[in-house]
């Protein structure tokens, strides 16, 4: 029994207990809020290890609640729900401080795995190693990043993606490789969301020749050790 505190924020009554329930069927402890505000009281009285939040919510929507969170530093782990499945609002919920991302209708077993994947990221990172490569030093204890001590202001998936390809300096990363690592097994497959990530990363870290992250087509991307 692993005993992590998930809270879900569902305005469905069907969906939350259905996902409640096999949640605690393997062991986690979970509560329910169905709405915005709702969610945003309970992680201040005792923040979950994890948050499962749907992004239409009634009062202020997901997008918020996971604005609000990162505003606050929060560093609680996201995973978004949503039958939403447009690169723009997928983009949208990451760079709000989502996570991971979840289409509805969904099966349990994927939502289990996420759940699994996210909690034992959150335990890696905590483990406080700094990652060095090109000038660019993250911290993945604080889950901040730097390029040439100067801090960089990322999203948490952008956070993830820069760690990923640091983390993996020197070699020729496949473009599934990173999809599965740092958005999950099968999520924004066929899409253009690590292209857009990947762009913002650039801009972030002022690669405007492309010669930090180089873009290798039709395999995926190097990242220089520098």
């Amino acid at each position: 029994m692993s005993g992590e505190k998930i809270l879900v924020v569902e305005d469905d009554r069907t969906i939350a207990r259905f996902v409640e329930l096999e949640l605690m069927h393997v062991g986690y402890q979970v509560s329910r809020v169905d709405d915005g505000s709702s969610a945003l009281e309970a992680i201040a009285a005792e923040e979950p290890d994890l948050l499962i939040l749907d992004l239409m919510l009634p009062g202020f929507d997901g997008i918020e609640v996971a604005r609000r969170l990162r505003d606050s530093e929060s560093a609680v782990p996201i995973l978004m729900l949503t039958a939403k499945a447009e690169t723009h609002d997928v983009v949208e919920g990451f760079d709000a401080g989502a996570d991971d991302y979840l289409k509805k209708p969904f099966e349990i077993p994927e939502l289990l795995s996420r759940v699994r994947a996210l909690l034992k990221r959150t335990e890696r990172d905590r483990g406080g190693q700094k990652l060095v490569a090109s000038g660019i030093e993250v911290d993945m204890l604080s889950r901040r990043a730097a390029r040439d001590g100067n801090p960089l202001d990322l999203t948490a998936k952008e956070f993830d993606l820069l760690a990923y390809l640091v983390r993996n300096a020197g070699r020729v990363i496949p473009r599934d490789e990173i999809l599965e690592a740092v958005w999950g097994s099968g999520n924004a497959t066929g899409s253009n969301v690590i292209e857009v990530f990947v762009c913002h990363l650039r801009n972030k870290i002022s690669d405007r020749e492309n010669t930090i992250i180089q873009t290798i087509r039709g395999v995926g991307y190097f990242f220089a050790r520098g």
